[in-house]
């Protein structure tokens, strides 16, 4: 990764207006990395952003509008009044944002004009598409929620780049409910992209003196909706749909790598707050699937090496999701399963087991939750973030590519899966990671190769998946044993319990193997 390069004050006084077109006639675009500030990190930060010059104080309160049916929600916009204060004196600016995406970099469409007052002008924004989303129910626009913050602002250059950071603490309201805000944003002005990531990761620091600023992915829009129809957060989905609409059929390998390693990133850094909590084992769950779809998707466009420094981040992060996801499946699901199994459900000594299990899973997820609360993961999001908006060289084309790169997967897991039976623990463990990679593969690109081309092959290797991953799992819960308990009972049974599964197991898998080399 490139060193952050020093960023110093811009010469120009800190500016509040809406981005200027790429192009004539283009949408004004705004380009922003939102960091979220600890309450235990404000004082430092602060102190940090002297550095770049004294700050301009703002006073912001914004009222949020839409329809009663969320029309403007629905179509991934936000529409508000703001009144901002600067030493005293107000102005009033409507503004309307489209385009809001789910990643750390967001790229939306903006629109901002100065009003008279509080009331929305609807007519003042006949250069944005206002009027498109709403169709005929603008009338229908009312206050939903609304938010207010102090605002300390400073303009920064680095090198041709010059970006706007805005310090932002005060809270969302909707009716009598409140939610805290506390975020940093870096507002691209003028130059390149990656000078947001230098300056996120010189901001955070290194050392003993280092911040946890960790990227935030939620808009203060998305939250107030949240806020206000009383929803609750729900994992970011990984599924393979999701990444598979990230890719189109004339992109280089590259450029799809890049992609995929932005969206993958985006949506843990969406699960963090649940993560986190730990209530809801989805939130971890999701996370772990994105990074591992995100992983063997750079392996099979060939965009990062094991060594390189993007698979060693990615594949910290894996170890830290993956222990928390192995000892939630053990302890939720197979330990229960054994314990059915071979009648010991009641018993003093099973019971003395599951709770040394249960320890041991909520020591790593205190575990993970330090880590996600730590500078080290907002670096290396950062870092992995600042990658995937990297200029490249263009590499094949992804349509090209994807029939032989699906074609050597294939060739792989079959020599792989030969005399299965027969098989190491290690060497079956590797025959899962090979399947679960081809059906990742499969899945992203499907699009590209035809869906029905892959369809048949796709629903073998997920079976086949299944079918290693109960083993791998059968494997773990007979590994872990002697660590759970002492008795000599317990431990017999259960041995005998994995054998039986095996026996169940593994000729299922050679013949869904048999089958996927049927297909060639």
């Amino acid at each position: 990764m490139p060193p952050a390069r020093r960023a110093s004050p811009a010469a120009a006084q800190p500016t509040l207006q809406a981005a200027a077109p790429a192009e004539a006639g283009a949408a004004p675009i705004e380009i922003e990395l939102k960091l979220l500030v600890p309450e235990a990190s404000h004082a430092a930060l602060r102190e940090r952003l002297l550095a770049y010059g004294p700050p301009k104080a703002l006073t912001i309160e914004s009222v949020y509008f839409d329809t009663p049916g969320r029309l403007l929600l629905s179509r991934r916009a936000a529409l508000r009044v703001r009144r901002i204060e600067v030493e005293g004196e107000a102005r009033w600016v409507q503004t309307l944002k489209t385009g809001n995406t789910d990643t750390a970099l967001t790229r939306r469409g903006e629109w901002e004009v100065p009003v008279a007052g509080p009331r929305l002008a609807p007519s003042r924004l006949a250069d944005a598409p206002l009027a498109e989303l709403l169709g005929g129910a603008r009338s229908q626009l009312a206050p939903v929620f609304r938010s207010r913050f102090e605002r300390t602002v400073h303009e920064v250059r680095i090198g041709e780049s010059v970006i706007e950071l805005a310090l932002d603490r005060g809270y969302l309201q909707a009716g009598r409910r409140r939610e805290p805000i506390s975020e940093l944003e870096l507002e691209m002005r003028a130059g390149d992209t990656a000078a947001v990531f230098d300056l996120a990761l010189d901001l955070i620091g290194r050392g003993r003196a280092a911040l946890p600023l960790m990227p935030g992915v939620e808009s203060k829009a998305m939250r107030g909706y949240r806020l206000a129809d009383r929803s609750v957060a729900i994992p970011a989905g990984a599924g393979a749909e999701t990444f598979a609409a990230a890719l189109e059929a004339p992109m280089d390998c590259s450029s799809a790598a890049r992609r995929i390693l932005e969206l993958g990133v985006s949506r843990v850094l969406a699960n963090v707050a649940g993560a986190s909590i730990g209530t809801d084992l989805e939130f971890v769950h999701q996370s772990r699937v994105a990074l591992r779809r995100t992983r063997s998707a750079l392996r099979l466009l060939g965009a990062a090496s094991a060594d390189d420094p993007v698979a060693r981040d990615l594949r910290w992060l894996s170890d830290r999701y993956g222990e928390v996801r192995d000892w939630d499946v053990l302890v939720t699901q197979w330990l229960p399963a054994l314990g059915k199994a071979i009648g010991c459900e009641g018993q003093a000594d099973w019971v003395r087991l599951m709770a040394r299990a249960e320890r041991r899973r909520q020591m790593r997820r205190r575990r993970l939750s330090q880590t996600l609360a730590s500078p080290l993961f907002a670096r290396t999001a950062i870092r992995l973030l600042q990658w995937a908006q990297a200029p490249h060289a263009a590499g094949r084309e992804l349509r090209t590519a994807a029939p032989s790169e699906l074609q050597r997967g294939h060739r792989r897991l079959l020599a792989a899966g030969t005399r299965i039976g027969r098989l190491s623990v290690a060497q079956r463990h590797r025959l899962r990671i090979l399947a679960k990679r081809q059906r990742y593969a499969c899945e992203l690109l499907a699009p590209i190769m035809g869906k029905r081309s892959t369809a048949r092959s796709l629903k073998l290797l997920a079976r086949l998946q299944q079918t290693l991953g109960e083993v791998n799992d059968i494997q773990v819960t007979l590994s872990v044993m002697p660590s759970l308990t002492s008795s000599r009972q317990i431990l017999e049974m259960a041995e005998r319990w994995a054998r039986r599964q095996m026996r169940r197991s593994l000729p299922k898998a050679a013949g869904l193997l048999k089958r996927l080399q049927r297909q060639g």
